[in-house]
């Protein structure tokens, strides 16, 4: 049986690992699915040894499946662990499994299927998701995102038709099937994973920032030292880190024009392009050939100034209460990690579960660009002011 652990993150990185056989014919499919879009995820029906459940498809992950789940689809032990680190580097080992009979769309079949099997998870649980479809789970088909008509489209085995690979651009997908691209930033090229699983737009890299931020045109907006998500290793300050607020003149992204894009960088390896980039055109992956497509709705360049607006602290669950877990600049003399928030916008956080979404919910509800927290120091209340940047 699978042992029992903590898991609070979405986003993974795994060691490389073979998906099951596809089940269908060699005729032609074309299935469209109508997809939700909840907290910034993309969420698909689907139908695993005639259980119906819920994945998140996230093009930058590997499919994992809560155990619970694991175990109502009757899913087979895979005897192997995986390795996966999260979105603050920490990195931890989980069994795996195998799924049968995995029904993605009407008729692109899966006769099985590998999965990391995660532990119970809340974050999973509020969405009512079973776990992640990652890139691997579409390595045999080519796959359309539209977001105007909240569609997927899986062609199979051929690319839609009248889509000329010339169109495309070719992407790296290493051992995972990641649709990674390169991205022009300025005249700097960096290879940056396209990744619907990652909220917002650019996810900076760190050390992606330290290579390229002396040799191309970019402005510091903002510094703060913290944690900004909580990852599968749990939440542990010893993984506080620098972070950086920054814009760059110009982005371009598979032939799209960004001016002034913002960013926060991160703990990660590499760059991400959140899902927030298929509000610019629809992105055909094809996985079969590796070619990547993306066709704006716009034919113009996006000014990007301000669009990245955050509050100048982070507040997070940790353990049992409430916590500053980023503390900005503008903010230093105030608040420290660590302190315990008790309200904010009026609100008691006594009455929240402890989970990022719903912090993250309250705070996205503050109307206007200021908001009162208040904080625990030494037993005794202090309100503090805070802002978005």
């Amino acid at each position: 049986m699978w042992s029992t652990r903590l898991l609070f993150t979405l986003f993974v990185a795994v060691l490389p690992f073979l998906v099951g056989k596809a089940q269908q014919s060699t005729r032609r499919i074309c299935d469209t699915i109508h997809y939700e879009f909840v907290q910034d995820k993309i969420i698909i029906p689907v139908t695993v040894n005639g259980v119906k459940v819920k994945y998140i498809v996230d093009t930058g992950g590997q499919t994992g499946t809560i155990r619970e789940k694991a175990v109502e689809m009757k899913a087979i032990g895979g005897g192997g662990t995986r390795g996966v680190s999260d979105v603050n580097g920490m990195s931890l080992s989980y069994e795996e499994g195998v799924l049968n009979d995995v029904q993605l769309s009407p008729n692109y079949k899966l006769t099985q299927m590998k999965s990391i099997i995660f532990p119970l998870n809340g974050f999973f649980r509020d969405l009512g998701v079973a776990g992640i479809l990652g890139s691997d789970a579409f390595a045999q088909a080519v796959v359309t995102f539209d977001a105007r008509e909240k569609i997927m489209v899986i062609n199979y085995p051929y690319r839609p038709e009248g889509l000329k690979i010339t169109e495309g651009v070719p992407f790296y997908p290493g051992s995972m099937n990641h649709p990674i691209v390169d991205v022009d930033f300025g005249g700097c090229v960096k290879r940056v994973l396209f990744d619907t699983g990652a909220g917002g737009l650019l996810s900076l890299s760190a050390d992606d920032y330290e290579e390229v931020r002396d040799s191309m045109k970019n402005h510091l907006l903002g510094s703060a030292f913290g944690i900004n998500s909580i990852g599968i290793g749990g939440f542990d300050y010893k993984n506080a880190t620098e972070i950086d607020k920054v814009s760059f003149d110009h982005v371009s992204f598979v032939g799209k024009e960004f001016i002034n894009m913002e960013s926060i960088t991160v703990k990660m390896g590499m760059s991400l392009m959140g899902v927030e980039m298929l509000k610019y055109g629809k992105v055909v992956i094809d996985y079969m050939r590796n070619r990547f497509y993306f066709f704006p709705y716009e034919d113009q360049v996006e000014d990007l100034a301000g669009k990245v607006k955050n509050w100048n602290v982070g507040i997070l669950p940790v353990t049992d209460r409430f916590e500053i877990t980023t503390v900005w600049d503008s903010m230093k003399d105030q608040v420290a990690l660590g302190d315990q928030v008790i309200r904010v916008n009026g609100k008691e956080l006594s009455e929240l579960k402890q989970s990022q979404l719903e912090i993250d919910a309250l705070l996205e509800s503050v109307e206007g660009e200021t908001t009162e927290i208040v904080i625990l120091k030494n037993g005794k209340e202090k309100k503090v002011e805070i802002r978005r940047e």
